[in-house]
């Protein structure tokens, strides 16, 4: 997926181009999982950001983290029938985006350091000038605010 793309795949005809939000891993396992302390928001945000007709995408790299968090948290049945029925739209982070995520982890001042992960993330939102993301770890959040 290409800038292009990214603005020209709706999740529906009404959706306008530039209503567009980053998924993070954190808001996928609230929403698999019952138990989460954050599931009923994840659930109900979720529904939200679809009604008001938001494109949402998210990276191979979180794809591959959720599919770790979800198998050692509910289970690897669960995380296979996430991986084989989500239906988000996913970018592959290339050669730069991987360069300045590097970069970024590196020069973090963040005491709590800044995942490699939540980095592609970041740069990956910047390349394509998107401001939402959808998450319920606080530490992405404050990233990206």
């Amino acid at each position: 997926m290409d800038a292009e793309e990214l603005a020209e795949t709706p999740n529906n005809e009404e959706t306008a181009p530039d209503l567009v939000a980053f998924v993070d891993s954190s808001a996928i396992v609230a929403m698999v999982d019952a138990n989460d302390n954050t599931h009923g928001a994840a659930v109900s945000a979720y529904a939200e950001l679809l009604q008001q007709g938001y494109k949402l995408f998210t990276t191979n790299h979180v794809i591959a983290e959720t599919v770790d968090l979800l198998d050692a948290g509910v289970g690897p049945d669960v995380a296979r029938r996430w991986l084989r029925d989500h239906r988000l739209s996913i970018y592959h982070a290339d050669e730069q985006d991987e360069r300045r995520a590097r970069a970024l982890v590196i020069s973090s001042r963040n005491p709590r350091g800044l995942s490699y992960v939540d980095a592609v993330s970041l740069v990956v939102m910047e390349k394509f000038g998107v401001a939402d993301a959808f998450a319920v770890d606080p530490h992405f959040l404050n990233e990206t605010a």
